[in-house]
């Protein structure tokens, strides 16, 4: 098994950027509305990143260098391949927290356009 540091950091992005296309056609329908247009785009705009940075921070959460020298470090191939797992580890769980705080902040969103919504419907009846 090729073990490459950059190889988990480019699976990570890939990761990332297939998730944020996967969940992009939902997400603009949800947001695409008059009343908070540019609250929406915002969000729109900030999603693919905020995947990105918490891919990279979940990448750049795992030291390789924990009272070793470089050469050991690249000596010892079991140590190598146990510390890539970690960052794919840390980087699929930084990403799983990423989802659903932005979960989160689309529910509130979502919750806040049904709430204006509902006053602006009052406002027509009366």
């Amino acid at each position: 098994m090729y073990v490459s540091y950059f190889g988990a950091a480019a699976g990570g992005v890939g990761l990332a950027v297939v998730t944020a296309l996967f969940l992009a056609r939902g997400h603009r329908e949800a947001t695409d509305e008059p009343l908070a247009a540019r609250l929406g785009r915002l969000l729109r705009r900030i999603f693919p990143l905020w995947l990105l940075a918490a891919v990279l921070l979940g990448f750049m959460s795992v030291s390789y260098m924990q009272c070793k020298t470089y050469e050991e470090v690249v000596a010892n191939r079991g140590y190598l391949i146990d510390k890539t797992q970690e960052q794919v580890h840390h980087m699929c769980l930084f990403l799983a927290v990423a989802l659903v705080v932005y979960g989160l902040v689309l529910m509130l969103f979502l919750w806040a356009r049904a709430i204006v919504r509902r006053h602006h419907n009052c406002k027509r009846v009366s």
